[in-house]
């Protein structure tokens, strides 16, 4: 059995499109989806009707599909903060029928596959703990790109080398019973693999959004489980034009809405760098400084401290 494994599309429809049209030419007919369907990219519903017309599928739900149960039943009129337009605009833009089917997802799956046991969850905290998660993600991934000649590849690599010889993540791999454990969330793909203990580690890396360093191209994830309980893992780019799709991006009502967001997300996009963490904080401390208090943050003030914080990321002269 091939299974294609596919995380964090977040409303990025064309790299999803690109990504499942690589899949079918590899003749897989078999999907693994880790959640994060939704916000940042402007085409959520396009995304969840494409994945529910694919019959043959394991599906959980992520992180961001609870933002959107936050607002069911809200009223809408009280929605004039700037933090959370982007939640807003995703949560008008999807039809109900794909609202539901988001929400009516499991949080986890557990399955079986010839003799394997196969567990999902959207981040690897659910399996191993806070550690290995906020040790190596895409935070971690910027950090370590200042100031650097080394090339993405390289500082994944790194990262890999470090996971075989860290003692935390070593104490928390040992009480993983023997199985396949899924999950992304982190937008970096990477894998692990003790064939002693049988357990196997996989992030298939984030198709719509990748954080990785890497440009041009979006992940997804091979697992193969032959007939006797063999597993084999393969990592796959894409080529995908970001370029073009951030024109695309630019024409949208979620550009025009969500404006803050949907700019930031381009910096990530052709970066492949987390940006939204680093802003995020930014915020708080404007906030802070001007003594605003209020959260979800006004529109004013979100908006204000992008622009601060926009200019600050300019290259100096």
């Amino acid at each position: 059995m091939r299974y294609a494994v596919i995380s964090d599309i977040h409303g990025n429809y064309p790299a999803l499109q690109a990504v499942l049209e690589d899949i079918r030419q590899q003749n897989i007919s078999h999907y693994l989806f880790a959640g994060d369907y939704c916000l940042s990219g402007p085409w959520p519903d396009d995304c969840i009707t494409a994945i529910r017309e694919i019959p043959e599928k394991y599906i959980i739900r992520g992180n961001e599909e609870t933002y959107l149960e936050n607002l069911v039943g809200k009223d809408q009129s009280l929605w004039t903060d700037g933090q959370m337009q982007v939640s807003y605009w995703c949560f008008k833009n999807l039809s109900g029928d794909n609202l539901d089917y988001l929400l009516n997802l499991p949080h986890k799956a557990d399955f079986e596959c010839n003799g394997v046991k196969i567990r999902m969850a959207h981040s690897s905290v659910d399996f191993m703990g806070t550690y290995p998660f906020y040790t190596w993600n895409s935070v971690t991934v910027a950090d370590r790109s200042r100031n650097t000649d080394k090339t993405p590849e390289q500082i994944l690599s790194g990262m890999d080398d470090e996971r075989t010889e860290d003692p935390v993540f070593q104490e928390a791999l040992s009480k993983l019973e023997k199985g396949i454990y899924i999950f992304g969330h982190s937008h970096l793909q990477w894998s692990y693999v003790n064939r002693e203990k049988g357990v196997y580690l996989i992030n298939p890396g984030s198709c719509g959004l990748p954080l990785d360093g890497i440009g041009n191209s979006v992940p997804y994830t091979i697992l193969e489980i032959t007939d006797a309980g063999q597993v084999h893992i393969e990592e796959k780019r894409v080529i995908f034009d970001k370029e073009h799709y951030t024109s695309e991006l630019i024409q949208t009502g979620q550009y025009r809405e969500a404006n803050v967001w949907s700019r930031v997300i381009i910096k990530e996009l052709l970066t492949a760098r987390e940006h939204m963490y680093f802003f995020l904080k930014y915020v708080e401390e404007y906030a802070k400084e001007i003594g605003d208090d209020r959260r979800p943050y006004s529109v004013e003030t979100w908006e204000k401290a992008f622009e601060t914080w926009n200019r600050q990321q300019e290259p100096r002269s």
